[in-house]
């Protein structure tokens, strides 16, 4: 016999409304997320480091590495007006050069109830705003660029699939040379 699942919206935010579905409860977002992988290439065109937002987490009392990420407003215009945003938001420094920029597809995140937009962006010859408010925003988000190789020290599953499919194209690029 098949049971009809009770499911009720238990309490809507701006971003997110909170869906109750018998005993579960899930995080429903309003609005689409933009995650943004900042990357430098070492001389031979090597991955060399990887921007990331450092976060403690208590449980497992460790550093964990996440992606910056944020929600298309709706005076971005474009995905990738909301991604230059987000890491402007980090970074205080604006990619206008659209061959820096590389979109790594859509992830879907079946427990959120959202899809999800990645964005690779190339920072070798960008400079990162050192200005005091930026510098205290980066703090507060704990930003750093990595060597690639601790990328798989991170558990964040994200992370590591938005990594795995810029390697793989830097990987297949070397491959055609």
């Amino acid at each position: 016999m098949n049971r009809k699942l009770e499911k009720k919206i238990v309490f809507k935010g701006k971003f997110q409304d909170v869906l109750q579905e018998d005993d579960q409860l899930y995080l429903m977002h309003k609005l689409d997320k933009i995650c943004v992988l900042p990357y430098t290439l070492a001389e031979g065109g090597l991955l060399d480091r990887i921007g990331v937002i450092k976060e403690r987490d208590i449980e497992k009392e460790k550093d964990q590495y996440s992606l910056l990420n944020g929600f298309i407003n709706a005076d971005d215009g474009t995905n990738l007006v909301a991604a230059n945003r987000i890491l402007f938001e980090v970074i205080g420094s604006n990619v206008t050069k659209a061959d820096n920029w590389m979109y790594l597809g859509t992830l879907d995140n079946i427990s959120l109830g959202s899809n999800i937009r990645i964005y690779a962006v190339n920072l070798t010859d960008v400079e990162i705003n050192t200005a005091e408010e930026v510098e205290e925003t980066k703090k507060a988000l704990k930003f750093d660029m990595i060597p690639s190789n601790k990328v798989a020290g991170s558990d964040d599953a994200l992370f590591l699939a938005a990594y795995l499919r810029l390697f793989n194209y830097f990987y297949v690029q070397n491959l055609t040379k």
